[in-house]
């Protein structure tokens, strides 16, 4: 994988666009790619307190779409709606020294103002195949509307894109990708890693996300059954899931997770930073109809 497209995982709003892979044509902004991208560039910013009022708006009017049309609707802001080191208001210094990438230290952690579980699923459950696919159908043309008119979420992980504006964005990322100054950027990051004796690669966290996987996927289940219960899985923590042996594994893992993140991120930030610098340079010409 290109250092670039690593930097989608290090800078998810800022290179959202980048990291999409398919389009979805019924979810499609109707304005230009170029300008869309920039939107999510900009909302790379927002704070916690700027992302929680852009969703408490999406809610409010996707609520009252829904309901022009007879169906109900329960707002509420995905827990990963928002993202951790956003929540936690830290420096990506801070966050890196208590947290690491965050992959195995925040597998509890709930951003205040967020749900663990969607509190439309009861109501779906209890619908007929063809009531659940009106609603989503509904729910999704209003997603669209909302989309057009507040623009990009903060932290998304990706824009669902019509063919012709992936096609447009692969364009404009091709032309930051063959840049002299990235690709010097990430020769100089590559080597960082490997003096350090890291793989430069996406190898090294895929190693820790899948050694977590137990522990998260174990968690989950717990929400679930909660959930089912009619108990809050908001105040659930990992010691109330695991035992104490399969704890203080998740404790090494996390311990190796932040001594490895604390010597090979210092390696990726001057890449992110002059990546976001260059890609904001390109975006500017695309919209001056100069790319």
């Amino acid at each position: 994988m290109k250092a670039s497209r690593l930097a989608c995982a290090a800078l998810v709003v800022a290179f959202a666009a980048g990291c999409s892979s398919g389009p979805a044509a019924d979810s499609t902004p109707a304005k230009p790619v170029e300008k869309v991208m920039a939107e999510a560039l900009d909302r790379g910013d927002d704070n916690r307190d700027e992302t929680l009022a852009y969703w408490d708006q999406v809610n409010s009017a996707l609520l009252e779409c829904m309901k022009a049309e007879g169906y109900d609707y329960q707002p509420f802001i995905d827990q990963w709606a928002v993202d951790r080191r956003t929540a936690l208001g830290l420096t990506r210094e801070q966050f890196v020294r208590q947290y690491g990438y965050g992959l195995t230290t925040l597998i509890d952690y709930l951003p205040p103002g967020t749900r663990r579980v969607d509190p439309n699923r009861k109501a779906l459950a209890a619908m007929t195949a063809e009531q659940v696919g009106g609603w989503r159908g509904r729910l999704e043309r209003c997603r669209k509307e909302t989309d057009g008119r507040f623009g990009p979420a903060p932290n998304v992980a990706n824009l669902r894109l019509s063919p012709e504006q992936s096609a447009r964005s692969d364009r404009i990322y091709g032309a930051v990708d063959a840049d002299s100054r990235v690709v010097r950027a990430g020769e100089v990051r590559r080597a960082c890693l490997e003096e350090k004796g890291f793989d430069s690669g996406d190898a090294r966290s895929l190693r820790l996300a899948k050694a977590a996987e137990k522990f998260r996927d174990g968690f989950e289940r717990a929400v679930a059954e909660a959930d089912e219960a009619g108990r809050d899985s908001a105040a659930l923590r990992l010691a109330e899931v695991f035992t104490a042996t399969e704890l203080a594994e998740l404790k090494r893992l996390q311990e190796r997770e932040i001594a490895e993140a604390r010597q090979t991120e210092p390696c990726q930030w001057p890449y992110d930073d002059l990546y976001k610098q260059v890609y904001r340079e390109y975006l500017d010409k695309a919209l001056a109809g100069e790319l």
